[in-house]
């Protein structure tokens, strides 16, 4: 991809999610992109939505986040 595409306060974000930054997401960075995200957290929140449905309780996904974004 060709540089200069982003401007500083652009947003790269990618659905994809695992241990560590995609390459869309460390390329973007090198572009200079200010901020970044991957697909973890849409993951979470669709889950919390189900299981809203499912049980009438809306689970507080704070926790779920800290425990899957912790080193190790």
């Amino acid at each position: 991809m060709p540089d200069g595409l982003f401007r500083r306060e652009a947003f790269a974000y990618d659905m994809i999610y695992g241990d560590g930054s995609t390459l869309f997401l460390r390329w973007a960075q090198a572009q200079g992109v200010g901020r970044i995200a991957d697909g973890i957290g849409m993951l979470i929140e669709q889950a919390a939505e189900s299981f809203f449905l499912w049980r009438g309780v809306r689970p507080d996904t704070r926790s779920v986040f800290a425990l899957l974004r912790a080193p190790g």
